[in-house]
Order: C-alpha cells, then structure tokens, then sequence
C-alpha cells in the first residue's frame, strides 16, 4: 500500500518538473523496496548470509535520492520520470524506515539517526496507520500539484 502513496508522490514532483506523471507513477509503486534491494543479497550454501552494502547506508541515505530527482527533472521525458520515479519509490521506504530504532542516515551515509532513545516504534508497528497518513499525504500533494483524477 506505501506504494500507492509513493506513486501520487511521483506523479506530483512529475508533474512539477514537466516529466510524464503515468511514468514517474508507475515506477515509484514498485520502487518501494528499491533501498533494500540496492544492498545486494550474499548468499552462502543456499542461506542468506549478508549484503554487499551495509544495511541502512548509502542506500537509505535521503540525499542521494533527492539528488537524484533533481537531475532526473534536468533529463526531462521518459528516462527522467524513471530516474524519479524509483527515486521516490526509495524515499518513502526512508520514511517508513525512520522511526525504527535502527535510523536512517539523515545527514553523513554512514551514521544512522534515531528518533528518540530506541526510536518511536519497531518495524512492523502502526504500519496502517503509516499508509494512511502517507497516502492522504501523497493525494493531497498530487491534487495541490494540479493533478486531476479523469474517468
């Protein structure tokens, strides 16, 4: 379901930056596991036995992302609402990651911040209540951009 908040999230920077919104959309609602996937799975005698990247390093660092849809909004067209689409298919994995207390890292790739002591909550906990908002979110900033649902 964060999927459909971070497509209405693509379709709104698409829109903003003049790059085709169904593009950008349908690449950022399966983009959402992007940062977790981008860690490359090792495996050892058929058993899961790490990644190639630290877990919650460069790959859940906001920066990188955003940086990358302000230079998918200078490519322009189709390859540019890919580019943005996966960016925000990440971002908004970053954004439910956060307030677990393992971090994320907000400022430097490398150090993880929490919110809190132990963080607000574990993974898994108030996750409808993270869709919701997300997704009321992610409509409202798609309708403020000047999306229009047409039927």
């Amino acid at each position: 379901m964060t999927g459909l908040a971070a497509a209405f999230f693509a379709a709104a920077v698409a829109r903003k930056t003049g790059t085709p919104e169904l593009i950008a959309a349908s690449v950022a609602l399966f983009s959402i596991t992007l940062p977790d996937w981008l860690e490359i799975p090792l495996y050892r005698r058929g058993m899961r036995a790490g990644t190639v990247i630290p877990h919650r390093t460069i790959t859940h660092w906001p920066p990188l992302w955003l940086c990358l849809i302000w230079y998918c909004a200078q490519l322009g067209g189709a390859v540019g609402a890919l580019g943005q689409g996966a960016a925000v298919g990440a971002l908004m994995h970053i954004l439910g990651d956060a307030p677990n207390p393992m971090g994320i890292p907000w400022l430097l790739p490398n150090q993880r911040i929490r919110f809190g002591k132990k963080g607000l909550w574990c993974s898994g906990q108030n996750e409808t209540l993270m869709v919701i908002v997300f997704t009321i979110a992610s409509y409202a900033t798609w309708r403020l951009a000047g999306g229009a649902l047409h039927f």
